[in-house]
């Protein structure tokens, strides 16, 4: 008895100095972590390197642009380019900002509601709905033109803003139906349910108790309504005509002309037109983040 007793003590005791004598594993040495700071640089630079060329290109004369070399910084500042550049689309932001207002508006009002009733009040057809939906975001833009152009004129919506409202919100509604139902179903309906047994109806109740939730995810849904009209150039290049109320991305498509590029107005007109893009972007950062990752989350 004691013989085993004072081997499982040895055992014990050798099994309790192997442990003791394990060498924890050694942080990595300074050659890795440069190594890697140095391979997000290049990464970095790479991926930044067609924004500086832009940026850069744009103080340029059109002549240096093409001339041979690599220039990283002009010879001689073409400063005249960003004023004829800015002159040249301030009239075509007002109709950029009405299209991209309005169909984040009517994109909200639509999807926020239909998104908390097909994932809490189990609307019959939620399921055809959102196959039907997600099926439209699988299609180009282009294929729903001529379908609409047709529907537009002869309702007289062609060649007029809210036509384009219209439009956008083909592309905008379905996107954003998908990305709130996910956010939706990580809503707590207790508070609801609570709310109910209060006294409180449906209507109040989403009103005063989901959407303050769920706001992120709303705000994130918004500014991406927002953006996708902005950026648009296919619907907007269909349907609007009249010179006078044609949105940014069609006065620089006509950069392009029939014997080149008009490099002077394309490469400040594209930085201009992305810079009230941008700051929107930087400015509700924190609620696109929490909004797109709780979503992703279901």
């Amino acid at each position: 008895m004691n013989s085993t007793g004072d081997a499982g003590v040895q055992q014990h005791g050798r099994g309790s100095n192997s442990a003791a004598n394990e060498v924890p594993p050694k942080p990595p040495g300074w050659f890795a972590q440069w190594r890697l700071t140095f391979l997000a640089v290049a990464i970095t630079a790479i991926l930044l390197a067609p924004l500086y060329w832009v940026i850069v290109g744009s103080f340029m004369t059109q002549r240096e642009l093409f001339s041979p070399g690599i220039h990283l910084w002009p010879k001689q500042v073409a400063w005249q380019n960003w004023p004829q550049a800015l002159s040249r689309l301030w009239p075509h932001v007002q109709s950029s900002l009405i299209v991209g207002g309005f169909t984040a508006v009517l994109t909200l009002l639509i999807t926020t509601p239909a998104a908390y009733s097909m994932t809490w009040l189990k609307a019959q057809g939620r399921g055809f709905l959102f196959s039907f939906m997600l099926t439209s975001q699988m299609l180009p833009a282009i294929v729903f033109v001529i379908p609409l152009f047709i529907l537009f004129s002869r309702l007289d919506l062609v060649n007029t803003l809210w036509g384009l409202v219209l439009a956008d919100s083909t592309f905008t509604v379905p996107f954003a139906l998908i990305m709130l139902r996910a956010y939706m179903s990580d809503f707590p309906y207790e508070l609801v349910e609570a709310a109910l047994v209060d006294g409180a109806g449906q209507v109040r109740a989403f009103l005063m108790v989901v959407i303050p939730v769920v706001l992120p995810g709303i705000v994130t849904v918004g500014i991406f309504g927002f953006l996708m009209p902005w950026g648009d150039l296919i619907f907007a290049l269909s349907f609007i005509t009249d010179t006078s109320i044609q949105p940014l991305t069609v006065e620089l498509y006509k950069s392009f002309g029939q014997y080149g590029l008009d490099w002077s107005f394309l490469l400040p007109g594209s930085v201009l037109t992305a810079i009230p893009a941008v700051l929107f972007v930087v400015c509700a950062s924190r609620m696109i983040v929490t909004g797109v990752t709780r979503g992703a989350l279901k």
